[in-house]
């Protein structure tokens, strides 16, 4: 596997349709790689009593909420007509929405709780999304989301890669309007998730959808993996040498700083 390349100084964009094309193409894998999403999951899951009508922004195939005794129904959005028609599979009777998380698509003050895991980082306008998150919320109805944060993929790094950076917590909480939102809380959690093998390793990225493709079109809010290429076999195996140095007896790593925030609309 080759991961893709972006050249130095090309500041990112996102582009909506690229986005929605790779995460629908990893609908029917993406359970095999979310290792990542399920730990952020927990973690959003330890501080959530959601009630009434749960919308999920970025829902991918689907999150169990069975545990949440007070949901009476749930509302799954997701830019990725793949991902909603894998999520139908694993959850019939949740209603899906296929939208922009900065456009949405119902009613305002329709929804009780709003939950969002490891999505809003592939957004390019948080504030546009906060605001259009507001319109539909009800008054004092909270928001719990992670968001992969700064600091992430360090071990990437230490293998010679180069990854565009991810927005810092700070960054993500100053675009929320206070007028509209009070944060609750707001913390950086590492986590990290182990791989028998380099190659498992960078297919857990490309198998989520997240390896957006490096072009002239990307910019830095896509966030996506980038090297100075891997020119065969000799560099390869250099590689795989480094990787086997950072090592542990769970496997190699690769950590993820996960901002965790709970806002509610005031």
């Amino acid at each position: 596997m080759k991961p893709e390349v972006v050249s130095d100084g090309v500041k990112p964009i996102v582009d909506d349709s690229v986005v929605a094309e790779r995460f629908s193409a990893a609908a029917k894998t993406y359970h095999q790689h979310n290792c990542l999403q399920k730990l952020s999951c927990d973690a959003l899951f330890n501080g959530m009593k959601p009630n009434g009508t749960l919308l999920d922004i970025g829902a991918g195939p689907g999150t169990d909420f069975s545990q949440f005794s007070h949901i009476s129904s749930v509302i799954a959005l997701d830019i990725a007509a793949g991902m909603l028609e894998q999520l139908k599979i694993n959850y019939p009777n949740y209603e899906t929405v296929c939208a922009d998380a900065k456009t949405i698509p119902l009613p305002k003050n329709s929804i009780d709780s709003v939950y969002s895991n490891l999505a809003l980082q592939w957004c390019d306008d948080l504030a546009q999304s906060f605001r259009s998150t507001a319109r539909v919320l009800k008054p004092s109805g909270e928001y719990h989301l992670a968001v992969v944060a700064l600091g992430s993929l360090a071990e990437l790094t230490q293998l010679g890669f180069r990854t565009n950076q991810f927005r810092p917590l700070s960054e993500i909480t100053s675009q929320f309007d206070t007028q509209e939102w009070q944060i609750k809380s707001a913390k950086l959690e590492p986590i990290t998730v182990f791989f028998d093998d380099l190659k498992e390793l960078l297919y857990s990225i490309k198998g989520v959808g997240a390896s957006i493709h490096a072009d002239a079109k990307v910019t830095s809010q896509s966030r996506s993996v980038v090297n100075h290429g891997i020119r065969g076999r000799g560099d390869w195996m250099k590689l795989l040498g480094r990787a086997e140095k950072l090592r542990t007896p769970q496997g190699i790593p690769l950590t993820y700083q996960i901002a965790l925030i709970r806002a509610v609309k005031r």
